[in-house]
């Protein structure tokens, strides 16, 4: 009798013997991305990715492989920076420590603008005459402007304390 014939795609990743995913685990601890694995198992990047999520000892591989590559590089710029070569130390500095070692700085800044309005308004000199074809001296239009700024330091201060009375009561 005739057996009925499977359809669909074969499984390109189905097979793999431990010698691959020590292959496997090699590329990619030698820097090579996911796609370029696909490339060298002469399948698509969707299969490895489909077999990352079904199969765990293609998973546990490939990020094993990355693992160890970034385990033998912090242990070469650790033991450059002890060394005493300043970029490895900066690094592993600012890698490790980046409270203390980081590169920006945050500052953080408030303003008063409403004071500072106030304040440069203060010192505007009031040169406007009262009556026109009025001409004012420096010195009178000084003591306006002083006598303006009381005026005004008066009326926020009366407006203070009946906004603190309205807000009691």
């Amino acid at each position: 009798m005739n057996e009925p014939v499977k359809r669909g795609r074969k499984k390109k990743l189905d097979k793999l013997t431990s010698e691959d995913y020590k292959q496997i685990t090699a590329w990619s601890g030698d820097g090579l991305s996911e796609s370029q694995i696909a490339v060298l198992l002469g399948c698509s990047l969707s299969t490895i990715a489909r077999e990352k999520r079904s199969n765990d000892k293609f998973d546990t591989a490939i990020k094993k492989g990355r693992y160890k590559a970034v385990q033998l590089v912090a242990n070469k710029v650790f033991q450059n920076a002890m060394e005493g070569k300043e970029t490895s130390a900066i690094f592993f500095l600012k890698n490790r420590d980046p409270k203390n070692w980081n590169d920006i700085q945050q500052v953080n800044h408030n303003l008063d603008l409403a004071g500072i309005l106030s304040n440069a308004n203060s010192r505007i000199l009031d040169v406007r005459p009262d009556e026109p074809g009025e001409q004012l001296n420096l010195q009178d239009a000084r003591e306006r402007t002083e006598a303006n700024a009381r005026t005004n330091a008066q009326d926020d201060q009366d407006e203070y304390i009946d906004n603190s009375d309205g807000a009691s009561s």
